[in-house]
């Protein structure tokens, strides 16, 4: 007969921390190691706690999520032009 047992914090985190190096291994022949800084990232795991899943440094990981920041703001300002741009464009339609 199965124990009616509860899992403690401790348990849970641990399963978790498994399970997302798990992840990690599988995925690591098929993506670049930014793209599993991004999607892991979204577990809300700490710099070094991320290191940890995918065997390297905390130092690495904050590179990487620079590089992911700046990346994302240079796709946005190219999708949303500029007030100087956009005016210019304005004053030949109205005017």
């Amino acid at each position: 007969m199965a124990k009616n047992t509860s899992a403690t914090l401790d348990d849970l985190l641990r399963q978790a921390k498994t399970t997302n190096r798990l992840l990690a291994a599988q995925l690591k022949n098929q993506m670049s190691q930014q793209d599993l800084v991004k999607l892991l990232h979204s577990t809300d795991l700490s710099n070094q706690e991320l290191a940890e899943v995918l065997d390297t440094t905390s130092a690495t990981i904050a590179v990487t999520l620079q590089r992911l920041k700046k990346k994302a703001a240079g796709k946005t300002k190219d999708i949303i032009p500029s007030a100087d741009s956009d005016s210019g464009s304005e004053a030949g339609i109205n005017g």
